[in-house]
């Protein structure tokens, strides 16, 4: 199997981004540069009457310039932190990889403007496999798309986090991205996967809205589902994994 991420993509958007970030600082730093010297330098005297509008354009012109720069230091931020990898599916290929031959490619930590982000999607030639995966632990209760854990007095409370909801989610979306490049009868399915074993993380299951699985256990508990049948030609699969890795 294929274990793969678009880090050289990513990593070009982080760039990309950070430039970005460095010209509208420079913009709002001279916004804020005219600002001041307005008030060094005054144009205008006190006693004038227009003294009043030029006020308040220095001050616009000072708040501006210092609101652009700050905005421009949160996106130099987010740029250099922008996560190219997702380790936690990475290890999660690496375990796959172990029992899946090179016909299956397994993409991680895919981020597209049109698409959004997903923490991985397995692409064969049983269709797109939209994986959301945790390493939380402890008991869980899965009814239909509600989750509750099991807290220390021994009682269910909610969960704020839905892993279900969001890896549906995550699957609308991919099928609604697929569609736009004449994909739409490519079948897509969603599972959550928990990466801890048992006793770690304890699964209750009754009627999950999708499938909820331990990463061992993956390939057994979708045979009847996800493996059960081939539906895509190669160059199908080639397509999509194209679409979603370059």
């Amino acid at each position: 199997m294929q274990n793969v991420a678009p880090t050289h993509r990513l990593n070009r958007r982080s760039r990309d981004f950070l430039i970005a970030a460095a010209v509208i600082f420079l913009i709002g730093a001279a916004l804020a540069v005219l600002g001041i010297s307005l008030h060094v330098i005054s144009l205008v005297v006190p006693f004038n009457r227009g003294f009043a509008v030029y006020d308040l354009t220095r001050k616009a012109l000072l708040s501006l310039g210092l609101g652009i720069s700050f905005i421009s230091m949160l996106m130099a931020l987010r740029a250099v932190t922008w996560k190219t990898d997702h380790a936690l599916a990475w290890e999660l290929g690496e375990l796959l990889a172990s029992e899946l031959d090179r016909q299956f490619v397994f993409i991680r930590n895919i981020s597209k403007r049109s698409l959004g982000y997903i923490d991985a999607a397995l692409v064969s030639k049983h269709g797109v496999l939209v994986l959301r995966v945790t390493r939380r632990k402890g008991e869980f209760l899965n009814q239909g798309g509600v989750w509750l854990r099991r807290g220390r007095n021994g009682g269910w409370r909610p969960l704020r986090w839905n892993p279900t909801g969001a890896v549906i989610a995550d699957a609308i979306k991919l099928k609604a991205f697929l569609k736009d490049y004449q994909l739409a009868s490519t079948p897509v399915y969603a599972a959550v996967v928990f990466t801890r074993a048992e006793p770690d993380a304890r699964l209750r299951l009754q009627e999950p809205a999708a499938p909820v699985v331990h990463a061992r256990c993956l390939i057994r508990d979708l045979e009847d589902s996800y493996f059960a049948e081939d539906r895509l030609d190669a160059a199908t699969v080639q397509q999509v994994v194209n679409l979603l890795y370059r």
